[in-house]
């Protein structure tokens, strides 16, 4: 398999934010070596054109007004953070999350509210009542909840998301952020798309930048509820996003045999290592529908001794995201196997 070159830091190889190792397939490294040079040179025909809104609309079953393209998700986000008032407008989502969502809104000096989240059988849980109670004492203008979510690996059910929308009015923008799609063996694509032709308010985004492999060239789309584009005063893009990126992205969602191999080996990778690190008394995984798994340390003093042996590393697959949570990118047996071994070294030591 290919291996994409990856940055360095420190004599470091830092591999802990969740992408994939493994690389696109080699359709899509063909695609960007023959890439036509007339297609540099040119814009798409005519305005608001896009190649790859219509296979994103054939693929999902949706009208291609419903699609937005944009450069990575983040450049979506922009796109429905920008339109906020600072004076009177929020943004509510859950505890534990993408701490660019709170970055980018402290910038913009945008409010973040959260409902709570807990802890069952070996998960965390959205707590849906408390998010219901939340948005009816914040009302605000976006409700952002992320599946599979990123710290905790949890994702949302069909029915809880149901249970939200019919507490929401038409007028707040229902965000589902699908980053780590492709990670849970029991998500019903089908069941979650017929939402969008009840809730018009709702949107689902979707990235190439975790299972297709392709964070480098930041490509991302939103599948959208049909009120959608009027919530967010959007207009497609006037001359288009970047040819080389619809090209590749389309030979993305064309190689489902490929990336369905990948999606069984990380799922197969990341539940044998929640299994064995299960066994330590030191370390409490939690389980996950994303391609990474989140660790509980037991205490300060383990904390601070896997801190030191994490700045020993020469690849660096982990990442501290609170002072006793570890959250681990897996997905490569090689790679997993070697921050295992570290786990047990510093577990035994206790």
């Amino acid at each position: 398999s290919c291996r994409l070159h990856k940055q360095k830091f420190m004599k470091q190889l830092i591999l802990n934010r969740n992408e994939i190792v493994q690389g696109p397939p080699p359709k899509v490294l063909e695609a960007l070596r023959n890439f036509k040079l007339e297609h540099a040179n040119f814009y798409l025909d005519d305005y608001y054109h896009s190649i790859l809104i219509p296979k994103i609309s054939e693929i999902f079953g949706i009208s291609e007004e419903q699609v937005i393209i944009s450069y990575g998700e983040e450049d979506f986000f922009r796109t429905i953070f920008d339109e906020l008032d600072a004076k009177k407008d929020s943004v509510l989502t859950h505890q534990f999350h993408y701490t660019y969502y709170k970055k980018y809104l402290d910038f913009k000096e945008i409010h973040l509210h959260t409902f709570g989240m807990e802890e069952k059988n070996g998960s965390f849980v959205f707590d849906i009542e408390d998010c219901v109670r939340q948005y009816q004492k914040t009302n605000p203008k976006i409700l952002l909840l992320t599946s599979s979510n990123n710290p905790t690996g949890n994702s949302l059910s069909v029915e809880e998301l149901e249970k939200l929308l019919k507490n929401i009015t038409v007028e707040t923008l229902v965000v589902v952020d699908e980053a780590y799609w492709g990670f849970d063996e029991q998500y019903n694509q089908q069941a979650f798309l017929s939402l969008l032709s009840k809730y018009p308010n709702l949107v689902f985004l979707r990235s190439f930048s975790k299972l297709y492999a392709l964070a480098g060239l930041r490509i991302g789309f939103a599948l959208c509820g049909v009120n959608v584009k009027n919530l967010l005063k959007y207009q497609n893009r006037y001359l288009g996003l970047s040819r080389i990126l619809e090209e590749v992205a389309i030979v993305a969602l064309e190689s489902v045999d490929y990336y369905k191999k990948l999606s069984v080996e990380i799922i197969g990778d990341r539940e044998s290592f929640i299994n064995e690190v299960r066994n330590f008394k030191n370390f409490q995984p939690f389980s996950s529908k994303a391609n990474f798994v989140l660790l509980r340390i037991a205490n300060n003093a383990v904390a601070e001794r896997l801190r030191g042996a994490l700045q020993k590393e020469e690849v660096v697959v982990s990442k501290f995201v609170d002072e006793n949570f570890l959250r681990v990118s897996v997905g490569e047996k090689e790679l997993t196997g070697k921050f295992l071994k570290l786990l047990k070294e510093i577990d035994r030591m206790d």
